[in-house]
């Protein structure tokens, strides 16, 4: 019995991203646990899944009507292999999941990630930065009192070699990015990723000297990625 760990694309409905060992072992699945059951239904359709959608068995991570953590130890001790999908990219990265992995592990089953798009490392292999030290940050605070010395700590970080990575809400992007030129130095590097494997994918590296002229309006409610650093 295994615990599949199964990425989905960053972009909607870009199944090439997704190589066909992974779709082979989704196709050979019945079971499923999920951040969101309508989207899990809709990328598990798409995807070409052998079986009518209503047979499969899928549980929304959360949900208020359903013991969905019981039930998910059901499938453990009764060695029903089953997948874990996230909303986009690998699950457990920035997104539910660890602590389905969790149970597995607890319960000595074996977990067997998939491979897959993840707009964190896809960004981190583009940004020309340190890839050997970094951190990830999650959601940095939305208040610009709270934001500011949130980010003068990451440049710390960064101008030693130590890499940080953080996201922002699409809407609020041009917010972050002014927060960003004006608290932070000219010299230090800011990579901004968007739209990672999407039909506007731009990737820019450059220092926050080249920020402060810029135009974030094509950034406007685009998934983006950020990461300060130094280049070598």
């Amino acid at each position: 019995m295994s615990v599949y760990l199964i990425p989905c694309p960053i972009e909607e409905g870009r199944m090439e991203d997704l190589p066909d060992a992974t779709l082979s072992i989704l196709h050979s699945l019945t079971h499923f646990v999920v951040e969101r059951a309508k989207t899990a239904r809709h990328f598990i359709k798409n995807s070409g899944h052998p079986s009518p959608i209503s047979t499969l068995h899928i549980i929304e991570i959360g949900d208020l009507n359903l013991d969905w953590k019981s039930e998910v130890s059901c499938w453990i001790n009764d060695d029903i292999p089953f997948g874990i999908i996230s909303e986009a990219g690998c699950p457990g990265i920035a997104d539910p999941g660890a602590e389905i992995v969790a149970m597995a592990h607890k319960a000595k089953k074996r977990v067997k990630p998939l491979v897959g798009p993840s707009s964190i490392f896809l960004a981190l292999m583009s940004g020309g930065l340190n890839g050997q030290k970094f951190s990830f940050n999650g959601y940095l605070p939305n208040k610009k009192n709270e934001l500011t010395p949130v980010l003068k700590k990451l440049e710390k970080e960064a101008l030693t070699g130590h890499t940080q990575i953080f996201m922002e809400t699409p809407y609020r992007n041009s917010f972050i990015l002014e927060a960003i030129c004006s608290s932070l130095h000219e010299n230090t590097i800011l990579c901004v990723a968007c739209d990672i494997t999407g039909d506007n994918e731009n990737i820019i590296s450059q220092s926050i000297k080249y920020w402060k002229t810029a135009d974030y309006s094509i950034y406007h409610k685009k998934p983006c990625v950020y990461i300060l650093g130094i280049f070598s």
